[in-house]
């Protein structure tokens, strides 16, 4: 925050412009992030639960604007995904990227988040997916998962100095999107980092349903509680996306 004092007759005037922190949701067309992105999938099968690890890179680019339905300005941005270096980019999805004074929007597969609220505050909190219903279902490996139930978004911590693949940043914020691990059968663990002058750099997701039949045989008593994830997951996916360079 920039702090100015100017003479008005006998009095001083307090001019004060404030870091709103836009720049932590950078939005220019020919911007583009690439990600590594680790997920392991849990599916129900005969023998008991599959699970499936995989490694995709995924490259993000906003390519064009457009005015929205309430004349707003809208970044268009595509979303290309592959599986090692070697392959061509294949595009997977068209989303939009948006700011108004006082919040960061992403919309894909017509669900609009609030990623982000200005000025950054530790402490602060909002209801990052109040344009949807919370018990709307995605779909994984077949199985339908109510994946945002218990979101409740919350700044963790104001700029701080971390490294992600390898790049430094000097300043970089913490949203944690959802955190219910005090719950016995749905797991929903949600954060994402943001670094100033460059937009998200790490992500991760933990979503979980168990109703501890295959460890267990249903009983979701002490024997299931003492277990971790890995062990009891039954359906669902776990998800690590870290940047790994950018313009």
């Amino acid at each position: 925050m920039a702090l100015a004092l100017a003479a008005c007759g006998n009095r001083e005037v307090e001019d004060i412009a404030i870091d709103y922190g836009y720049d932590y949701f950078p939005l220019e067309v020919g911007r583009s992030w690439t990600y590594q992105v680790d997920s392991i999938t849990y599916d129900p099968a005969l023998a008991g639960t599959a699970v499936d690890s995989s490694r995709t890179f995924v490259r993000e680019v906003i390519v064009d604007t457009l005015t929205g339905n309430d004349g707003g300005l809208l970044f268009r941005a595509e979303r290309y995904e592959r599986l090692s270096d070697s392959l061509p980019w294949e595009i997977r999805q068209v989303f939009t990227l948006s700011r108004d004074e006082w919040r960061a929007f992403r919309t894909e597969d017509n669900l609009r988040f609030i990623k982000l609220v200005f000025p950054p505050q530790q402490g602060r909190r909002w209801e990052g997916n109040a344009f949807f219903n919370p018990f709307t279902q995605v779909t994984v490996k077949g199985e339908r998962i109510e994946m945002f139930k218990s979101w409740d978004y919350r700044q963790l911590t104001d700029g701080e100095a971390l490294t992600f693949g390898g790049l430094p940043f000097e300043d970089v914020i913490t949203v944690q999107n959802a955190d219910s691990r005090d719950n016995v059968i749905e797991l929903r663990v949600a954060t994402e980092q943001y670094a100033r002058g460059v937009g998200l750099v790490f992500r991760y997701l933990d979503i979980l349903d168990t109703e501890c039949r295959v460890c267990c045989a249903g009983d979701t008593g002490d024997a299931c509680q003492s277990l971790s994830w890995e062990e009891k997951a039954e359906k669902g996916f776990s998800l690590r996306q870290q940047l790994i360079s950018y313009q």
